[in-house]
């Protein structure tokens, strides 16, 4: 099964993932052994205080991708952005056509968006919804790492009702944030509310670009298909600007007028 990482920054120079061209290359090599064919290059991008252009980042996901053809490491890189989700990123919603830049690969109809992690800005649904309302899919990477939504995990499931993506990170999975998120991801992918993981890669270790590990847990879990679901085919549906495909059937409150009160605690 070959990986597609959505997520990740191991593009060097921008945020605080790869610090050098050695680093960025180690991290290629390390996605590529555990299974990973293709991955977006997504910096932290914050338009009220952002300190690099899309024109920058784009230009130095073509040279990093010249690199790796040059040294032979069979990874495909992709441009994206990870955007803040605040008044700025609003307010450039507003505008027709302007969010068309910020999206996920050359389809450009999805959009990766984050949150702070320790609450969400009181518009966090005006601004998701004006995203939608330019023609993009918003994707909310790692909800399960914000703690007021750890703390109101209903929220999530009605964001998703309401057509917003939820990216879960491998790490989360596997517990390297703690055993609140780690709860709260498996909840998340168990419950169909979330149809994508990846890696939000940061460095070689730690918060690596391997995704094999988060694999054989969503196997051991929900089965095969529903990790070459979540690791393949929907993020080459992102890619390619289609419709996601459910993981792993509909939830029970898409399938009842309300959720199970034995459930209600869960999402």
């Amino acid at each position: 099964m070959p990986f597609v990482d959505l997520h990740s920054h191991i593009l060097p120079g921008f945020d605080d993932g790869a610090s050098s061209e050695a680093e960025f290359l180690e991290m290629a090599q390390i996605a590529v052994r555990g299974g990973t064919s293709v991955m977006a290059a997504t910096p932290h991008y914050d338009l009220e205080s952002r300190s690099a252009e899309v024109e920058e980042i784009a230009s130095a996901v073509e040279e990093h991708a010249r690199l790796l053809r040059e040294r032979g490491i069979p990874l495909t890189l992709v441009r994206g952005v990870e955007v803040r989700l605040n008044a700025g990123l609003f307010n450039l919603a507003k505008e027709n056509g302007a969010l068309d830049e910020l999206g996920l690969g050359s389809s450009g109809k999805f959009m990766l968006v984050d949150l702070p992690l320790f609450d969400i800005p009181v518009a966090t649904n005006d601004i998701l919804f004006q995203i939608q309302l330019s023609g993009l899919t918003p994707i909310l990477a790692h909800p399960e790492r914000n703690r007021y939504l750890a703390k109101h995990p209903t929220m999530v499931g009605e964001m998703a009702d309401r057509g917003i993506e939820m990216q879960v990170n491998a790490g989360s999975l596997e517990g390297i944030y703690g055993k609140t998120a780690q709860r709260f991801a498996h909840a998340l992918l168990k419950e169909g509310v979330a149809k994508l993981v990846a890696s939000d890669a940061h460095k070689p270790w730690g918060r690596s670009p391997d995704l094999s590990a988060a694999s054989a847990i969503i196997q051991s879990k929900l089965g095969a298909e529903a990790a070459r679901i979540m690791l393949e085919l929907n993020p080459n549906h992102v890619l390619a600007g289609e419709h996601l495909k459910e993981t792993v059937g509909f939830r029970l409150r898409r399938r009842k007028a309300a959720p199970s009160p034995t459930r209600r605690g869960s999402l």
